[in-house]
């Protein structure tokens, strides 16, 4: 692909050798004469003869453009290749009563259990289990070794990482004279263009649905338990764990390792900051951070007082 050509899909303006044929899109520390990166920083170092940055580098040729995260978004998602059907595994075991699209790709060794449905254009990876009465929607991806438990309903555009567990019964005892696992029939919704990581546990409902709003991006090794509600377009990054019955608002993020108590409500447009212990339910628009979650403001104000008395010996 030639600089000019990538510069209308990216929406910039380029400079230096437009004809120059570009033969790898890659990081900064890796590219060569021939490839092409993004500049995040006007000091940030590189080899390659290519760069799309904010403003014009010196002794290169480039394309200028507003918002260098969107150029990246723009050109990676244009020369992403759709994947294309690979059709139907003879070394997949599908149980009779399935229904799958003929557009699908199962690999080898995934189980498709009777009762499952399977939509247009969707990918099964190797050795993905899918039990009965769970239904996939279209253009969907379902990475190997991903285990899909009976009663989920997956809706279209979705992505789930490897190794994910999706549906299987949640941590609830009783104690009598020892733990009694308490039995659960509810299922899971997972609602279009949600995106879960490798190494994701979603349980199903005790009674009821545990839900994932339209949109929302969950990252590796989370944990979100039985009956949770998770609104749309959240963020949730890796390792953080949402205990059983607590709602999560719209557009909520919350950072690495946060801990979210039972039965609380995180309303709106919040943001948790990394590490923070959640144990009491959480206000529209606020930022929260530490253990136990506080408002954000206050706990950079507790930390400079906490610093200042430190440094003058106090």
């Amino acid at each position: 692909m030639k600089l000019v050509e990538i510069a209308k899909i990216v929406k910039g303006v380029p400079y230096g050798d437009e004809g120059i044929t570009i033969s790898n899109v890659t990081s900064p520390d890796e590219a060569q004469k021939s490839d092409l990166t993004f500049l995040f920083h006007r000091d940030r170092k590189t080899d390659a003869g290519v760069v799309i940055s904010a403003e014009r580098v010196s002794g290169k040729s480039g394309i200028i453009v507003k918002d260098t995260r969107q150029a990246m978004y723009l050109l990676l998602k244009e020369i992403t290749k759709t994947r294309e059907s690979k059709g139907i595994s003879p070394k997949s075991s599908i149980e009779e009563n399935a229904k799958i699209s003929r557009s699908c790709t199962i690999e080898p060794f995934a189980v498709i259990r009777r009762n499952a449905i399977i939509g247009s254009n969707t990918y099964i990876g190797a050795q993905c289990y899918i039990d009965e009465h769970v239904t996939i929607g279209e253009n969907c991806e379902i990475h190997p070794n991903v285990v899909i438990y009976t009663q989920t309903k997956i809706s279209d555009f979705v992505i789930i990482g490897a190794n994910s567990v999706i549906g299987k019964e949640g941590f609830g005892y009783i104690k009598n004279e020892k733990y009694d696992k308490i039995r659960h029939v509810g299922g899971v919704i997972i609602e279009s263009f949600v995106e879960l990581g490798s190494c994701v546990t979603v349980d199903r409902g005790t009674i009821g649905h545990t839900v994932i709003g339209e949109g929302t991006k969950v990252d590796n090794q989370v944990h979100i338990a039985h009956n949770v509600k998770i609104g749309k377009n959240c963020v949730v990054m890796g390792q953080s764990g949402i205990a059983g019955s607590s709602r999560i608002g719209n557009n909520v993020v919350l950072c690495g390792q946060v801990g979210i108590s039972d039965h609380l409500e995180i309303e709106d447009d919040v943001v948790v900051y990394a590490k923070s212990g959640v144990f009491k339910s959480l206000k529209k628009g606020k930022e929260y951070s530490g253990t136990p979650a506080r408002e954000h403001s206050a706990v950079l104000r507790a930390i400079a007082r906490l610093y200042k008395n430190t440094k003058t010996g106090q």
